[in-house]
């Protein structure tokens, strides 16, 4: 699964092998993301490419409540296409999260040890993923939605897919994000459903290293949650 990642990179620099149309996002580093909370996501919206802001956790058309978003924070890329929450999405509305790594945890002692994983040159690349709007009634507005004519608010969310683990995940956990380097991504956010999109990421492409436990705490994002300790 992902439960945490950080983008420290500008994901506006993807615009040299992702050809954005507006970018929509206020960039700042993010150390620590976590679900329900806001990160840049490029999406197609119409013919248009944009990097957007959107929620993570996603909440499926026909919910009643947003909060069905927090759970739904991760979908498996071998069955989103049959689950009723993500069945849409699938078909119609395929997305790119930006990224530069992600967190598994390790239990030792009866302690958490988070771990973060990158790519070994350090470079940004994107995890898969599915997005959907959601309505809710004006008089229970929040952050992230914008209103529209016909009074209703709506509130864009996303899911990140996930793989079979490479045997570098295979030590900490069963299931790693689907991640794709970005001359790749395209293809995804593009619709291209042929192509082999479960086979996990190479993992010699990928480093790994133990951090700080204050990346426990979804609160704390700080610049410490992505320095190696010993």
């Amino acid at each position: 699964m992902c439960g945490r990642y950080s983008n420290t990179i500008d994901p506006a620099e993807l615009a040299s092998i992702i050809a954005l149309d507006a970018c929509t996002y206020d960039f700042r580093p993010r150390y620590n993301i976590a679900p329900t909370q806001v990160a840049p996501v490029i999406a197609q919206r119409g013919s248009r490419t944009e990097l957007r802001a959107m929620r993570w956790g996603l909440v499926p058309s026909w919910a009643d409540d947003e909060k069905i978003g927090q759970s739904l924070i991760n979908a498996r890329i071998e069955t989103a296409s049959e689950k009723p929450a993500y069945r849409e999405a699938w078909k119609h509305r395929p997305c790119l999260v930006p990224a530069n790594g992600f967190f598994e945890w390790e239990t030792k002692n009866g302690n958490k040890q988070p771990w973060r994983f990158y790519l070994k040159d350090r470079s940004q690349f994107c995890f898969a993923g599915v997005w959907e709007t959601w309505a809710k009634p004006p008089d229970k507005q929040r952050d992230l939605f914008e209103v529209t004519a016909t009074g209703e608010t709506m509130m864009e969310t996303f899911t990140i897919l996930t793989t079979r683990p490479n045997s570098l995940l295979a030590k900490i956990h069963d299931r790693m994000p689907v991640m794709l380097r970005p001359e790749n991504a395209d293809r995804w956010l593009h619709g291209n459903k042929e192509y082999d999109w479960m086979e996990p990421f190479p993992c010699a492409d990928m480093a790994a290293a133990p951090v700080s436990a204050k990346t426990n705490n979804a609160r704390h994002d700080a610049p410490d949650c992505l320095v190696p300790i010993d």
